[in-house]
C-alpha cells in the first residue's frame, strides 16, 4: 500500500487515539507536477489525532516516504535567504556550546546541506549528512561532507558508528515530525550517540499552530506535532531527557530541543529551568488534554470562512489575484479552503526549479516573480508563504510602490 491508516499512537502503541479533524481525500502537499500527471495523481486521507495516554498529536494516515522523499523532492532550503542565515547561526550557536574542531556531527535529513557547511567552515573536520532525496543531496557538492543518500535508520546508523565511531552530535531540523517509525529511528540515535553527546532537533512548536490557528503545517509530511509535554514523554521510554530548548522565528514558530542520554556525565547538559517552566505552562494551557485541541479544530472552520470571503470580495470588484510561495503550506491552504480557479489566477514562486510545475490538487501554475512587473500585474498577492512575509516584502518593494498589495491568511487575514 502507497499509505497505511493507524488506529494505535506511533510513540507509545496506545489505543486510547481520539480524532479531531478529517480533512478528506487530498493530494500530497510536495506533490508538484506538469499536466501530463494531472489524470494519474492520487489523493489520501488526511485525519489529525490525540494520543490520551503520552499527549502526541498526530496524523493517522501514513504515506510511503519513498513517495514523499523522492529523487525529485522540490524543497531545497538555500533557496530561502531567511533560512540560509538562520542556519548559520544555529551551526556557530551550538558548535560553540558543545563542538571542538574533533567533534563528529551527523545531521538527519541533510536537504542541500545548508546547515552541514557552516559548520565545515568553522572548522568541524567530521560532518556527516543523511537524506533519501538525490537531487538535493547532489547540490552539497563539497568534499569536506560525508554524504549518505538514503534514509536514516538503524542500519545506516550501525554502518556510520562501525567506519566513523559515536557521534558527539545528532541534529535532525525539521524532520523528526517525518519519520514514520519514530520509536526505531530514536533507537538508532541513541544507539549512535555517545554517551555525553547531544541531539538536537527542531520543529514546529505546538503551541504556536494552536495559538495562531497554523493549520496550514497539517499536512502528510508533518506526521507529528510536538509540545514539549510529548516531546518528554517520547524520550523518557527510550533513557533519554530533554535538557533544554529555544523557540525560534523560522516558520513562523519552531522549536529547537536539547537532547542527551540519562547516563551523560556532561556537566553542560543539566535540565535548565526553561523546562520546568514551559511544562508548568502546557499544564496550564490544557497541552495534555483533548479539549484544546477539539476547539482548535472548530475554530478553523472560522480562518477558512474569513479568507474566503474576502477573496470572493474582492474578485466581485473585479480585482485579480495571484497566490505567492508554492509551498506545501499553500496546498494546505488552497485544498482546506477550497480556493478554486475563479479567486486566483496562478501562483509565484522564487525557487526556479518550481517554475512550469501545477500545484497539487488544485494544478495553479506556478511562475516566476517577474509576473508582478508585467503589464499583467495582479492588484493582490495572497501570501501563502506568509511566515518568509518580511523577505517577500522586502524583495518586492517596487510592486508595493506602483500600488499593489499583499494579502496574509494567517495567523488572521489582512491586507497589507
Amino acid at each position: 500500500m502507497s499509505f497505511l491508516p493507524k488506529k494505535n499512537c506511533a510513540f507509545c502503541d496506545s489505543k486510547e487515539m481520539f480524532e479531531l479533524m478529517d480533512f478528506g481525500n487530498v493530494a500530497l502537499a510536495g506533490g508538484f507536477l506538469k499536466p501530463v500527471d494531472f489524470s494519474r495523481e492520487i489523493f489520501y486521507p488526511l485525519r489529525l489525532s490525540f494520543c490520551e495516554n503520552c499527549f502526541a498529536v498526530q496524523t493517522l494516515d501514513v504515506v510511503d516516504p519513498s513517495i514523499l522523499f523522492h529523487k525529485d523532492y522540490f524543497y531545497a532550503s538555500s533557496a530561502i535567504e531567511t533560512l540560509r542565515n538562520h542556519f548559520e547561526d544555529y551551526a556557530n550557536n551550538v558548535s560553540s556550546r558543545f563542538l571542538t574542531n574533533k567533534s563528529k556531527v551527523l545531521e538527519i535529513g541533510c536537504n542541500d546541506g545548508i546547515f552541514l557547511k557552516p559548520l565545515v567552515n568553522i572548522g568541524i573536520v567530521q560532518v556527516i549528512g543523511v537524506d533519501p532525496a538525490t537531487n538535493t543531496v547532489e547540490k552539497i557538492n563539497d568534499p569536506r561532507i560525508v554524504v549518505i543518500n538514503d534514509f536514516f535508520n538503524m542500519t545506516v546508523a550501525q554502518g556510520v558508528k562501525e567506519k566513523f565511531g559515536p557521534m558527539d552530535m545528532i541534529v535532525a531540523n525539521n524532520v523528526f515530525a517525518h519519520i514514520p517509525d519514530i520509536q526505531d529511528i530514536t533507537r538508532a540515535i541513541y544507539d549512535l550517540l555517545s554517551k555525553d553527546g547531544v541531539f538536537i532537533f527542531e520543529v514546529h512548536y505546538l503551541g504556536k499552530i494552536i495559538d495562531e490557528f497554523q493549520y496550514d503545517m497539517i499536512y502528510h509530511e508533518h506526521l507529528y506535532y510536538y509540545s514539549l509535554l510529548s516531546a518528554r514523554e517520547h524520550f523518557k521510554r527510550f533513557d533519554m531527557l530533554i535538557f533544554d530548548f529555544e523557540f525560534v522565528p523560522t516558520h513562523a514558530g519552531s522549536i529547537r530541543f536539547y537532547v542527551s542520554k540519562k547516563n551523560t556525565t556532561n556537566s553542560m547538559l543539566k535540565v535548565t529551568d526553561r523546562i520546568k517552566n514551559l511544562m508548568t505552562l502546557e499544564i496550564q494551557k490544557g497541552f495534555n488534554k483533548l479539549g484544546i485541541f477539539q476547539k482548535f479544530s472548530v475554530n478553523l472552520a472560522d480562518c477558512k470562512s474569513e479568507l474566503i470571503r474576502l477573496l470572493k470580495k474582492l474578485k466581485k470588484e473585479g480585482k485579480t489575484i495571484y497566490g505567492y510561495g508554492a509551498s506545501g503550506r499553500a496546498n494546505t491552504i488552497i485544498q482546506y479552503c477550497g480556493i478554486s480557479h475563479d479567486l486566483i489566477d496562478c501562483i509565484i514562486d522564487d525557487a526556479p526549479s518550481k517554475i512550469g510545475y501545477f500545484t497539487p490538487g488544485s494544478h495553479f501554475e506556478i511562475v516566476s516573480s517577474s509576473v508582478l512587473y508585467s503589464a499583467n500585474k495582479p492588484d493582490f498577492i495572497l501570501v501563502f508563504a506568509w511566515s518568509f512575509f518580511d523577505e517577500i516584502k522586502s524583495k518586492n518593494q517596487s510592486y508595493l510602490s506602483a500600488g499593489g498589495k499583499m494579502i496574509v491568511p494567517l495567523p488572521s487575514v489582512r491586507i497589507y
